[in-house]
């Protein structure tokens, strides 16, 4: 059997990522501790109605549970948004979309049912999308629906996890 290690799995997506126009970031103390790598992507996009900047955050947990992940998540959007290249506000022609990747050894139950089933918290011209890797099954978790608020972009959210994130 072919086993695929964390740092394998990880230097693939980085990979795809790059072929698709993001880069790597250089961590500057603004990042939490654990934070394994930041990719982000700024072009602007009509759909998106001017500049949007797609990050894809990556941390690694032993054991993740909900509030981890939500924690994770919050801090996840903060740095997306300090780490912004336009200097517009959010809603002036300027969008942050933040992937918060947990690449985690063990998921406690709530947090995964919790990922998929509740929505992200909302935020104006901007999203956090909270994203599960479990090593265990090597499955990825993501929230499965379409909320009312956001709902022309969550199609798309998700087709980027597979695109970018799915094995």
């Amino acid at each position: 059997m072919n086993v695929i290690t964390e740092s394998e799995w990880l230097q693939t997506k980085l990979q795809r990522l790059a072929v698709e126009g993001f880069v790597r970031l250089e961590q500057d103390g603004k990042a939490e501790v654990g934070i394994e790598a930041i990719a982000r992507r700024t072009r602007f996009e009509i759909s998106k109605f001017g500049f949007s900047e797609t990050f894809f955050i990556f941390r690694r947990f032993d054991s993740l549970n909900a509030q981890a992940l939500r924690d994770f998540s919050s801090n996840a959007f903060r740095l997306a948004k300090l780490s912004k290249t336009i200097p517009l506000p959010c809603g002036v022609f300027e969008s942050v979309w933040c992937f918060a990747v947990a690449v985690a050894d063990q998921v406690d139950g709530t947090a995964a049912e919790s990922v998929r089933n509740v929505a992200p918290p909302m935020h104006w011209a901007a999203a956090e999308i909270p994203v599960i890797f479990n090593q265990a099954d090597r499955r990825l978790y993501y929230f499965e629906k379409t909320p009312l608020w956001g709902a022309a972009y969550y199609s798309g959210f998700r087709s980027q996890i597979k695109r970018f994130l799915d094995s």
